[in-house]
């Protein structure tokens, strides 16, 4: 049966609204529509019209040329068949940039549309997670990550991001109605208030950034004087007060005064000597780990209560017991005996099997966790350099090791398909302090360009970042602006392109901005105020 152009529009559109539904949901809906869009795509025809398109728009070459640089990368990689599941997970590349730009182009209502259709779901993800996170936020030992149900965490923070970027571009620029423009604004408010429930530092700090963008370039067009001037007070306020807050955090991390050795008391009440390691000072709420701890004691008092072994037994999340038990004592100001053993509460011994190594971790409110925590791996890493497990500071070991790797292969890199086994052999070859379990590749986007394609495929990356604000007028809107710096951020602290639904992320909605509608709105909402 053959359709006609009508009809291959609504199995275009369709496929679209199923990917955008896919995306913070089901990575079967994501297949499922990219296969039905490619085959729409080669049975509607229009040969002609495309590559008289294709010819004159310089942009598409360049973007679908980083799916071709996979290709290229197989003639001198050696892991043929991780190539060949890269190569598939990142069809994204090939897909989005050749389909949107070579079909034709939306109207405003079915741009708006499917912006709304990626919001909703977006949204729709929240109202599950926020429902997990009130379930189970007292549970000991709770993990955030946990409440994205359906996605990695930092993956659809970005998308609760994007999804905050089309809320507000809908209420500034294309709502004439208030109740509706209202509705959108209220809408982007819940996505702000909801990136801190889900507590991923990376978007956090990419919807601080569009934030701050959004406020920057709102003030060239706002006239009202009062408005502008609240504008700037707010854009020089906003980082004075972000410097602050992070130092009174790190301030209150610290004891007040110096560690005197020469006080310490040597023997507990009990009559055995301490355990005092002065040379590992690492901290839990100003209060030193290694001091005043009397193991026997603790074994004693501990496997009186536990059915967890003391010194073999290890928490629900896979540390050793008798270290989180050290760590959650000192967060309360307890010496290490059985004297400090006896304070704890059963709700303290069960968060301890738990995995929780403070006690604040009970009680203080999320983003004070976060950065607590963050805080407490850089000083663990500054005074022991110890990293293994730690989300944060264990990304300079994957760091260092990918660079080693790019520094051996600095023009043509490794090949498409050597990442695994190249980094596997330059932890070996560096005697990393890491296990197996935590031996991950780069973390870093940029990285694993340079690592796996050299300074050429790296530098072609860049061009394809940079080309599209000198060569397409759509790149100057409020929408792709946004998206630029939610994505390219991301990819400092992530390899965005390496899951499915990331590529996806990354190369629907670059391609969707840039080529679906011509003239997007500008920057700024249009306001006369």
């Amino acid at each position: 049966m053959t359709l006609n152009s009508r009809q291959h529009r609504w199995v275009y559109l369709f496929s679209i609204a199923l990917i955008m539904i896919g995306l913070p949901f089901s990575v079967a809906l994501i297949s499922i529509g990219e296969m039905v869009l490619a085959a729409n795509f080669l049975l509607e025809g229009r040969r002609k019209e495309r590559l008289a398109i294709l010819k004159k728009t310089k942009s598409i070459w360049l973007f679908t040329g980083l799916y071709l640089m996979h290709l290229i990368g197989l003639l001198w990689t050696t892991d043929v068949s991780f190539a060949m599941d890269d190569l598939r997970n990142k069809l994204p590349l090939l897909i989005f940039p050749i389909i949107i730009p070579l079909s034709q182009r939306l109207s405003r209502r079915e741009f708006l549309w499917i912006g709304a259709i990626f919001s909703a779901a977006v949204i729709a993800a929240s109202f599950a997670s926020t429902f997990q996170y009130l379930t189970h936020r007292a549970d000991p030992g709770f993990d955030h990550r946990t409440i994205s149900l359906f996605a990695s965490h930092i993956r659809y923070s970005l998308m609760v991001c994007l999804s905050y970027i089309i809320l507000l571009n809908c209420a500034w620029n294309e709502e004439k109605q208030t109740w509706l423009r209202v509705l959108y604004l209220v809408l982007a408010v819940w996505m702000s208030v909801f990136i801190f429930i889900l507590q991923s530092m990376t978007g956090i700090v990419v919807w601080m950034l569009c934030s701050y963008m959004l406020l920057f370039y709102t003030l060239f067009y706002i006239k009202n004087i009062l408005l502008r001037v609240t504008g700037i007070t707010a854009l020089w306020l906003t980082p004075t007060l972000i410097i602050f807050y992070l130092w009174f955090q790190v301030d209150a991390f610290y004891p007040d005064q110096e560690l005197d050795t020469s006080t310490l008391d040597m023997v507990s009440a009990e009559g055995h000597y301490y355990h005092h390691d002065t040379f590992n000072l690492t901290l839990e709420n100003a209060n030193y780990i290694n001091l005043y701890v009397s193991p026997l004691e603790l074994e004693q008092e501990w496997d009186k209560v536990s059915g967890i072994e003391y010194t073999r037994g290890k928490d629900a999340q896979g540390q050793y017991v008798y270290t989180t038990l050290i760590r959650y004592m000192t967060s309360l100001g307890l010496r290490k005996d059985k004297a400090g053993f006896s304070q704890l509460s059963k709700r303290d011994i069960n968060a301890i099997e738990s995995g929780v190594a403070n006690v604040r971790l009970l009680y203080a409110n999320a983003l004070d966790n976060r950065i607590y925590t963050v805080i407490w791996e850089f000083d663990k890493w500054l005074k022991s350099k110890q990293v293994q497990g730690h989300s944060v500071t264990q990304r300079f070991e994957f760091w260092r090791t990918g660079w080693h790797i790019f520094q051996d292969n600095i023009i043509l890199g490794i090949g498409t398909g050597d990442l695994n086994i190249e980094y596997n052999k330059m932890y070996e070859k560096l005697n990393s302090k890491l296990s197996k379990k935590y031996r991950l590749r780069a973390h870093n986007q940029y990285l694993n360009f340079m690592i796996t394609f050299g300074l050429i495929g790296f530098f072609f990356f860049l061009l394809a970042i940079i080309y599209p604000f000198f060569g397409n007028k759509s790149a100057d809107s409020f929408l792709y602006i946004g998206f630029c710096l939610i994505l390219y951020t991301s990819m400092l602290n992530e390899d965005t392109l390496e899951t499915q639904v990331g590529v996806t992320l990354y190369a629907f909605f670059n391609a969707f901005f840039l080529y679906s509608l011509t003239g997007l709105s500008r920057v700024a909402p249009k306001t006369d105020s």
